[in-house]
């Protein structure tokens, strides 16, 4: 008879062998009009993702396909399409951390720590070759919510993320200030209670037992995480956000 191993491994090739062909079949795809560009987002996120928790040499391959990942990461051609930035984003943080789109953890299909530091750099490669921090702030302070909740999608997953976390953190401006904690903490950039809310949950992400930023920040900055994590996503910061790293 056959064993079952044989047949997994079978199973396994074709699957592989289906994702090459949706691979190159993507290449030849010129979408047009918002509908054809929503479908080509999601088609290459599904691939990027299936990729990324299957063989090294599928990770490898798509991560080196700079056309598909530009063609779906970049947010260029998207000035005026908030719906479009939106989708790109929030379809990035599935990728990097399906954890926190789940309710139910499925170490399988997340990615490792390198993919997931590989496509966030990818993302600050197809706009304009910018630091991926400074895209994802750009986004999170649109007037678009749309956008902004997109942005502030990819945020969580990066603070989901130990080794990512300390990236967003260590982002710094001219003065030395951490722009992404200054950022966080000035709640007059929000004025939605789903921004508010996406905004909390990045704080309980970043305030996870194995992130141990407490050494990452400043003490005040530390302690108003600390209490709007408790206060929940309504409460109010008191720290003024240009202190708040100090």
């Amino acid at each position: 008879g056959i064993s079952s191993n044989s047949v997994v491994d079978s199973t396994k090739n074709k699957f592989y062998s289906l994702l090459e062909y949706f691979q190159k079949a993507l290449h030849a795809l010129e979408p047009r009009g918002e509908s054809e560009r929503l479908s080509y987002i999601y088609a290459v996120s599904n691939l990027v993702a299936s990729c990324a928790s299957s063989t090294e040499e599928m990770s490898k391959s798509v991560l080196q396909d700079t056309t598909l990942l530009h063609g779906w990461l970049s947010l260029l051609s998207r000035s005026s399409q908030p719906k479009l930035k939106s989708a790109i984003l929030s379809s990035l943080s599935q990728v990097i951390e399906p954890g926190i789109w789940r309710e139910e953890q499925d170490a399988s299909i997340r990615p490792s720590d390198y993919i997931s530091l590989s496509l966030y750099h990818a993302f600050g490669e197809a706009n304009n070759q910018k630091d991926p921090t400074e895209c994802l702030l750009a986004s999170a302070k649109s007037p678009f919510v749309e956008e902004r909740l997109g942005a502030y999608n990819v945020l969580r997953a990066m603070a989901s993320r130990g080794c990512c976390v300390r990236m967003l953190l260590l982002y710094k401006g001219e003065d030395g200030n951490s722009i992404f904690v200054e950022w966080l903490l000035n709640q007059d950039n929000e004025s939605t209670n789903e921004g508010r809310q996406a905004k909390y949950n990045i704080v309980q992400s970043l305030l996870a037992d194995d992130n141990n930023i407490e050494g990452l920040i400043s003490t005040k900055a530390f302690r108003e995480m600390q209490l709007w994590m408790k206060r929940g996503p309504a409460h109010t910061t008191t720290v003024p956000w240009d202190l708040a790293t100090e």
